[in-house]
């Protein structure tokens, strides 16, 4: 009876067997096609990078970065009440860098954009009002006024609209090597931005919020 009961339960574990070898090939013919973070990477639907090719800081689709501009002086919106700045932002992209200054109407006034004009100019830089000057990083000193205020002075306590930092870097950039306020004097307010050298920029404005967009490139 032992002989015959072992030799019904040789089929059942010859089965077992047989399964466990299958299912270990199929183990590790996944690991041979994908190896550690690059597993992680086709599973969230990027691409598995080739170990012989640098990867690429282009999406598949997207469209290269492109910048046009000038060294000329500009200006814009001419004649605009005067608005309250609330924010500055620096930012670093392909082919240019960006700053970005936000406003905001003043108690009573009605939304809309703020003034404007924007050139190089020679060093050294000076404070408004004071004269003192004031140390920019940079070989190349491109200099905004604005129709605007960093406090709201129509109100008794004259409450700054602007608290963030009066000297802004962005890590990585090279072309802006800093952006600092020289001026918040009788209704003019005064930014440079330090620029390795004398570069092409670009100025454009967005609503709601007001903003004024400067690029700057190659």
């Amino acid at each position: 009876m032992a002989t015959r009961d072992a030799t019904r339960r040789r089929p059942a574990r010859s089965l077992l067997i047989a399964t466990a070898l299958g299912v270990a090939a199929a183990t590790g013919l996944a690991a041979c096609s994908h190896g550690g973070s690059d597993s992680n990477a086709a599973t969230k639907g990027r691409p598995a990078a080739t170990p012989t090719q640098p990867a690429s800081t282009t999406q598949a689709g997207a469209e290269p970065c492109t910048f046009s501009g000038a060294t000329d002086a500009a200006q814009g919106a001419a004649g605009s009440p005067t608005r309250l700045l609330t924010d500055v932002r620096v930012g670093v992209h392909d082919c240019y860098e960006r700053v970005t200054f936000e406003f905001k109407p003043r108690t009573g006034d009605a939304a809309g954009p703020v003034a404007w004009k924007a050139a190089y100019q020679p060093g050294p830089v000076t404070e408004d009002g004071s004269g003192r000057t004031v140390p920019v990083k940079g070989g190349a000193f491109l200099v905004v006024h604005f129709s605007a205020q960093g406090a709201d002075l129509t109100k008794p306590d004259a409450p700054d609209t602007y608290t963030g930092p009066t000297s802004l870097e962005a890590a990585g950039a090279t072309r802006i090597q800093q952006v600092r306020r020289t001026g918040d004097f009788e209704g003019v307010l005064t930014w440079v931005i330090g620029v390795d050298r004398q570069r092409p920029f670009h100025i454009g404005t967005q609503d709601d919020p007001a903003r004024v967009v400067i690029d700057v490139g190659d």
